[in-house]
């Protein structure tokens, strides 16, 4: 498996907790009269962790495919 799929989760969680993270957030979640979207904080927030878990969910299964194709191999 690539490097890149193991390490993207962490990139992507390490960028969304800094400060472009920070700037995105503001964006989605001030309110409309100073020129951004007004999503509340609940909104964004479970959208993220979605995807979040996604991320999660899909590399822990590329890893179990690849564990057991090593599985087959070798037996």
């Amino acid at each position: 498996m690539p490097v890149v799929l193991k390490v993207l989760p962490f990139l992507i969680a390490f960028v969304l907790t800094r400060p472009p993270g920070a700037t995105a957030g503001d964006l989605l979640t001030k309110p409309v009269a100073k020129g951004v979207l007004n999503l509340g904080t609940l909104g964004p927030s479970d959208v993220l962790l979605a995807v979040l878990f996604e991320m999660l969910a899909c590399a822990q299964a590329r890893e179990r495919r690849a564990a057991a194709a090593i599985t087959r191999r070798a037996g």
